[in-house]
């Protein structure tokens, strides 16, 4: 007989928060999704509850409640990252692990409680262990699959077990929900006065399923052990790296890239052949003297090839200081992507998407990708609304743009600064701005736009025109027409 232990993670988004180390979580935080056409905190730290937010609550009622209440948006695909991490470390307890998404893991523990002094002892050092990880866990071991899961989420013990061989009994005041049927189902039983499991015995499978449907039996059956209801273990990500051990320490440049050298080519082979790139390449050196060297680098697009690799790594490797040389050396691929393969165009524009990779590349694992941005359109008239800016690297070269941008000067000031006029005009004639006297040779505009009404922004028209002035700079000017004063502004200047 098979004995499951079922991991259930039920504060997972907040618990990745607090293992960043986010300020935020000292006092009410909370984890925000969007559900029921409304921002609903799924998610809370004891700040919050203490100050009476619960999980479920609209955010406008929960910041009515708690002023002071900063929230998070959920990131599904982090926590599933997380989830995939804790998968692997899970393989210390069971050799069969399974991923329960979104929140918990299925361990088959047949023969391994005794290694931990049995079941009971098993999922306290199971919680402990994810304690020390500031993660909060609640665990149920059973029989089958679906009561571990039952027992984990509604057990009155953060370790409940089922003894074996009496799922049923265990289950017996257990509310229905614990099967894992479907809402409908279930608000259809507790009209039907249902409410916990064991009410269920007492009705044949055939009137359950004649009445309720044949979901609500095969759960039924598979909980108590009638039906088989195995765990299929979840496959480990592929770990891309290499490492090499000397027999003598190595400390010259020429000598650390040769060794790089080997082991690119090794987890660069193995990432072209199954049709992947990476977005990230880890290099730890080991020291003799001064223990674990890291150095990383990143890439624009997923890379799969050697020679990038050494010619990102070249740089930051010559600004490391090695006394007395190191004999150990790992490289490690991650945030694999797959590799889509693109067809071989006449134009230069496939040669092009690749030096711009390269250049972003470069200059990230140089000053930071965050530093490295470019403009993108929004869905706005406005000048200071109309372009906003990404990561280069989290941006798709290749996608089209909507409409032509308009002509706009290179440099656009948040906020206009005023000039003042030496010579009336509309625009002035003459202007000083800046401490500098400008006069100007030629006139274009003015071009008038007005404001988006449905936002809570100045309402105000305005009039824009291009100046040359004869000193040789360009000004992008703005007026609001109607405006008694007849105020000027240098809203932008051109190349």
């Amino acid at each position: 007989m098979r004995r499951i232990l079922s991991l259930w993670l039920p504060q997972l988004p907040l618990d990745r928060r607090v293992r960043l180390g986010d300020s935020r979580n000292e006092g009410p935080f909370a984890i925000i999704s969007e559900a029921k056409n409304a921002w609903r905190v799924t998610h809370l730290n004891a700040h919050a509850r203490k100050a009476g937010v619960r999980e479920g609550l609209s955010l406008p009622d929960a910041r009515a409640i708690c002023p002071d209440l900063l929230t998070e948006q959920t990131d599904t695909m982090r926590e599933a990252g997380l989830l995939r991490a804790l998968s692997r470390w899970a393989d210390r307890l069971s050799p069969r692990v399974a991923i329960d998404p979104p929140d918990g893991l299925l361990l088959d523990i047949i023969g391994c409680a005794h290694l931990f002094g049995g079941e009971g002892a098993m999922g306290d050092h199971v919680r402990a262990l994810l304690s020390d990880m500031n993660i909060y866990a609640r665990i149920g071991i059973a029989d089958t699959k679906i009561a571990a899961r039952c027992l984990a989420r509604y057990g009155e013990n953060s370790v409940a077990i089922a003894p074996a061989g009496k799922t049923g009994d265990a289950l017996r005041t257990l509310p229905i929900e614990g099967l894992g049927i479907d809402h409908k189902i279930g608000s259809e039983l507790s009209r039907a006065g249902f409410r916990v499991i064991g009410q269920l015995y007492n009705v044949k499978s055939s009137e359950l399923a004649r009445r309720f449907g044949l979901e609500l039996t095969k759960a039924l059956s598979a909980a108590v052990g009638v039906t088989p209801d195995p765990i299929p273990p979840t496959a480990a990500d592929s770990v891309y790296a290499a490492r090499i051990t000397l027999p003598e320490p190595i400390g010259l440049l020429s000598d650390i890239e040769a060794a790089l050298n080997r082991l690119a080519e090794s987890v660069c082979g193995r990432l072209k052949k199954d049709q992947k790139g990476a977005r990230r390449f880890v290099l730890t050196m080991r020291c003799v003297d001064s223990g674990d060297r890291i150095t990383s680098i990143g890439f624009a697009v997923p890379c799969f090839e050697t020679g990038p690799v050494l010619q990102q790594f070249r740089h930051p490797l010559s600004m490391l200081k090695i006394e007395y040389g190191a004999d150990w050396l790992r490289l490690i691929a991650e945030h694999i992507e797959p590799i889509r393969p693109r067809q071989v165009n006449f134009n230069d524009s496939s040669q092009e998407a690749d030096a711009r990779a390269r250049l972003i590349s470069t200059l990230g694992n140089r000053i930071g990708f965050d530093h490295v941005t470019q403009f993108v359109a929004n869905d706005s008239h406005l000048p200071e609304r109309e372009f906003g800016s990404v990561e280069a690297a989290d941006n798709k070269f290749d996608r089209p743009w909507k409409y032509a941008p308009a002509r706009r000067p290179l440099r656009l000031y948040k906020i206009p600064e005023r000039l003042v006029s030496l010579k009336p005009g509309r625009p002035p004639r003459q202007f000083e701005w800046r401490r500098n006297a400008y006069e100007i040779k030629s006139v274009k505009g003015p071009t008038r736009i007005t404001a988006e009404w449905w936002r809570d922004s100045d309402q105000r028209t305005r009039d824009y025109w291009t100046v040359e002035t004869k000193n040789g700079p360009r000004f992008w000017l703005l007026t609001y027409p109607g405006d008694k004063n007849g105020k000027w502004f240098v809203a932008g200047r051109f190349p």
